[in-house]
């Protein structure tokens, strides 16, 4: 009875629809899980490239 009435009442409304948008989140992270690691791990490489030159000039012109 006091779980009918909470799916019923608002706060009940709110926690369902929460719980339904996480699953459909987790759903699609699952499905694209490789492309979403390879994506971030692309992403991680650019970002930590240690190949970039630290003696840059900025009085020269390019």
């Amino acid at each position: 009875m006091r779980i009918k009435q909470f799916l019923l009442g608002r706060k009940g409304l709110n926690t369902v629809e929460v719980v339904v948008i996480l699953a459909v989140v987790l759903g699609i992270a699952l499905i694209f899980r490789k492309e979403i690691t390879s994506f971030v791990k692309e992403l991680f490489d650019v970002i930590f490239n240690r190949d970039i030159p630290m003696d840059l000039d900025p009085t020269k012109a390019t």
